[in-house]
């Protein structure tokens, strides 16, 4: 008995001092980070992380290893995409956790430096027009959605359900698109049927979109999107050697294509993923 009680207070005193070295490392990679530019930023972390994060993160390092193992990736290279996967993600922290601390006319330079790749011109196609607009967990999905929020032109009317309480940081920065007069609706997750109601009413609905649930049910996005017989406008974000990365426009889908299963949506969005699996945020779930 004493034995066990010893060994849980022992992997108590390891999480807890994971935990702490964690946060110190964001605070000192927010105010180092920004002396080096973007390629040397990723490239110095992925070194690290290549060393010291099986140690500072052992369960996310074995939970995106197996991931990567079950995608077809070898050992040798689901080792170093592991790797590169906890060194993207200390990156996104850090870059946040300095951003946070910016007056917001400096936030928005960074949201209006981000690339954009939309060599079909879906975005200012949408003009005046309901959309769903899907983001997948991939890159920086929370800034890749500010800065389309951010935007000029269209959709010009927005409807966004956060999980982020009111007041929290990432809250913060949604208010603050909403104080500089953009046309932004917030609402929480779980109160259901806002998004169907702001949709009604002409509102945009932006939302994050898993293909890789795995449980058989149609995502909900999808779902609202069919009944309410309006398009998907599916993005992704990459985290890049650019401070801010790039939002791709992958591709409209319309209701036709959700009444089949959303086959041609899904398969874009698994290739877009599948190209650069250490960029999906949930890999490690």
């Amino acid at each position: 008995m004493k034995s066990a009680w010893s060994r849980e207070r022992l992997w108590a005193v390891r999480l807890m001092a994971g935990h702490a070295c964690h946060r110190a490392s964001l605070r000192v990679g927010a105010a180092l980070l920004p002396c080096l530019p973007p390629r040397m930023q990723n490239r110095m972390a992925e070194e690290a992380f290549a060393w010291i994060g099986p140690r500072l993160q052992p369960h996310r390092h074995t939970r995106a290893l197996g991931a990567l193992q079950q995608l077809g990736h070898n050992s040798s290279a689901a080792t170093r995409l592991a790797a590169r996967f906890l060194a993207t993600s200390w990156i996104r922290q850090a870059r946040f956790h300095r951003l946070r601390h910016l007056p917001f006319p400096a936030q928005q330079d960074v949201l209006r430096a981000m690339r954009w790749h939309d060599p079909l011109a879906l975005w200012a196609a949408a003009a005046g027009r309901r959309r769903v607009i899907c983001i997948l967990p991939s890159g920086d999905m929370e800034l890749a959605m500010a800065a389309l929020l951010d935007r000029p032109g269209a959709p010009s009317h927005y409807f966004i359900s956060t999980y982020h309480r009111q007041g929290s940081p990432r809250h913060r920065v949604l208010a603050a698109l909403q104080r500089q007069g953009h046309r932004l609706d917030i609402g929480q997750s779980g109160q259901s049927g806002q998004a169907w109601r702001h949709l009604r009413r002409g509102a945009s609905v932006v939302t994050k979109l898993d293909p890789w649930s795995g449980d058989g049910r149609e995502p909900g996005p999808l779902r609202l999107a069919r009944l309410a017989q309006v398009p998907v406008l599916l993005l992704g974000h990459r985290c890049d050697d650019s401070e801010a990365g790039t939002l791709h426009v992958l591709g409209e889908f319309g209701a036709e294509s959700m009444a089949d299963g959303a086959a041609s949506l899904r398969a874009a969005a698994l290739a877009f993923l599948a190209t650069a699996p250490h960029d999906w945020a949930d890999l490690d779930r």
